[in-house]
């Protein structure tokens, strides 16, 4: 069995890279640095795993990771890269923030769509793609990140019709996790005011819902109850709430 995760070198990435060493996996990790990766190397000495650097916020390095992979047979993509950022309209980088949606977006349809066919075309293979709960609501100072994991969890679940309708044997995942104990608070200058769940759970929740073709993952009982209230009120009464979620670092 062999899976490719994308920004696998931290955070759940790299967590959801164990959990699949763990059930007899060969892996690829994309990332533009190895990061902790040698300390998963050492900790699994016999495992098959390799690294290779791709900037995936530029859509040519996607089509070259796309053409270097052509020839393998791959059983599981895991779609993991992304960042996110805060902050007031009137601070917020543009330039960061067009990296993001080439990141969390335009990369994802790249390479998310392409795994996909290639796995249609044997009918076979399971597609994991990290969303966000910030796909179910709307949120001031993260306005550009909570808006682009809204396009991959609709995206996923746009695909997932699609592979239902072809009676398709490939599935596609989508997982949406609240905060995480991860590097994204210091990439994204922001602190979190909810608790957040370690990455191993949640890496070890998302194979594991992935391997069984469920649709969609929502670690966390504190973000299922926001998952189901925010079908229930206006957005621009969830704006507010989410407001205090968060804080900028000045």
């Amino acid at each position: 069995m062999r899976a490719l995760i994308t920004g696998g070198t931290s955070g759940i990435g790299y967590c959801i890279a164990e959990e699949l060493i763990k059930k007899g996996y060969d892996v690829m990790i994309v990332s533009r640095k190895e990061g902790d990766l040698p300390k998963l190397r050492e900790k699994y000495k016999d495992a098959n795993i390799e690294f290779a650097s791709y900037n995936l916020i530029q859509e040519e390095e996607c089509f070259r990771l796309l053409e270097d992979t052509k020839e393998i047979d791959f059983d599981l993509f895991v779609n993991n890269a992304g960042f996110g950022d805060i902050g007031r309209i009137t601070k917020t980088d543009i330039r960061k923030e067009i990296d993001m949606v080439k990141l969390n977006d335009i990369a994802t349809l790249i390479l998310v769509k392409e795994f996909l066919k290639r796995f249609i075309a044997k009918d076979k293979g399971r597609v994991l793609t990290v969303a966000s709960a910030a796909a179910f609501a709307v949120a001031p100072y993260m306005n550009v990140y909570y808006a682009s994991k809204s396009f991959v969890y609709s995206l996923a679940h746009g695909y997932h019709r699609e592979l239902k309708d072809m009676k398709s044997k490939v599935t596609i995942s989508v997982l949406c996790p609240g905060p995480v104990k991860t590097r994204f608070e210091e990439v994204a200058n922001a602190k979190f005011n909810i608790s957040s769940l370690q990455p191993e759970k949640v890496a070890r929740i998302a194979v594991n819902k992935t391997l069984k073709g469920k649709l969609e993952i929502v670690p966390g009982f504190m973000i299922k109850c926001g998952h189901f209230f925010s079908h229930l009120f206006p957005k621009r009464f969830i704006s507010k709430i989410m407001r205090k979620q968060s804080e900028m670092k000045e």
